[in-house]
């Protein structure tokens, strides 16, 4: 009997959400935000900074003046989600549930299809805001926004949908992974047990993050961790001094909102050129074939 080699993240995911599920135990909110800050710096920010190794592999980089483009290009469409964030934060945060189901769809769009990963990232999104409605929108209401409650009226509606893609996609594609209905199934768990900050450690820190840098690190060629922690330092380093810059600018606001609008409206900023960068690999044939997950 042939036996099926696991990668990483299929193993990461449930210890994962069993870690979150002692967090989500623990007295107080400060351990669950102390955690989040951590494992996003560590776990979740770091597969984002193999983009400048992607970029200059699929793109003409060579000379240091079009790498600082490439550089000055990338923070520059940041910047505009930073101003579009701070100009009208209940449209950027609904833009940015729409672009992060999209950017989660793409981990198994490869298996289950383009409309079965488009299910999948409308599925993690809105599980949360269903199924604990009541500490979202505090959550929602700390980034800014001012009419949480049409998320919250929306959500079940994209849930449904998200729901019904999903399933369209694992039904018709014969190249589905076993996790691939075992992790929306666990997520559902997640959501329902979890605090939401916690369902999102597990999610984005143990599923996501490692998913990626895995499929990222070996069209790259880095087969060591040495490899990728030397690949991944210098842009996660220079994002840890972007983010300590930006908590100047937030001084008057709780502590608590600091954070999360530290952590969250810079992955809004970050995850738009971090898709564009990912759309020209696809597009140049970064490994794309479906892969066991």
């Amino acid at each position: 009997m042939e036996t099926v080699e696991r990668p990483p993240a299929f193993w990461l995911f449930p210890i994962g959400l069993l870690l979150a599920v002692g967090v989500s135990l623990l007295p107080g909110q400060w351990p669950l935000y102390t955690v989040l800050g951590v494992a996003t710096a560590f776990l979740g920010l770091p597969h984002g900074s193999l983009d400048t190794a992607v970029a200059k592999r699929y793109l003409p980089l060579q000379s240091p003046l079009r790498l600082g483009g490439f550089f000055a290009a990338y923070m520059a469409l940041s910047a505009v989600v930073l101003a579009v964030w701070w100009q009208a934060p209940d449209a950027a945060l609904v833009v940015f549930l729409l672009y992060s189901a999209v950017h989660f769809g793409d981990d198994v769009a490869a298996r289950i299809g383009r409309i079965g990963g488009s299910g999948y990232g409308l599925w993690i999104v809105s599980l949360p805001v269903v199924f604990q409605p009541e500490v979202v929108v505090p959550l929602f209401e700390m980034l800014g926004s001012t009419q949480p409650g049409f998320i919250v009226q929306a959500a079940p509606w994209s849930l449904a949908l998200g729901g019904a893609l999903l399933l369209t996609g694992l039904v018709t594609h014969s190249t589905r992974q076993l996790s691939d209905w075992r992790d929306p199934l666990l997520l559902v768990l997640g959501a329902w047990l979890l605090h939401p900050l916690a369902y999102f450690i597990a999610y984005w820190c143990f599923l996501h993050s490692p998913r990626h840098l895995e499929v990222a690190s070996r069209d790259l060629g880095l087969e060591s961790w040495g490899e990728k922690l030397r690949a991944v330092a210098p842009t996660t380093l220079a994002t840890y001094a972007l983010a300590i810059a930006a908590i100047p600018f937030l001084v008057g606001l709780p502590a608590d909102a600091v954070l999360l609008r530290v952590i969250f409206v810079g992955l809004a900023a970050l995850t738009v050129p971090h898709m564009v960068v990912e759309f020209i690999a696809e597009a140049r044939g970064a490994g794309r074939e479906p892969q066991p997950a």
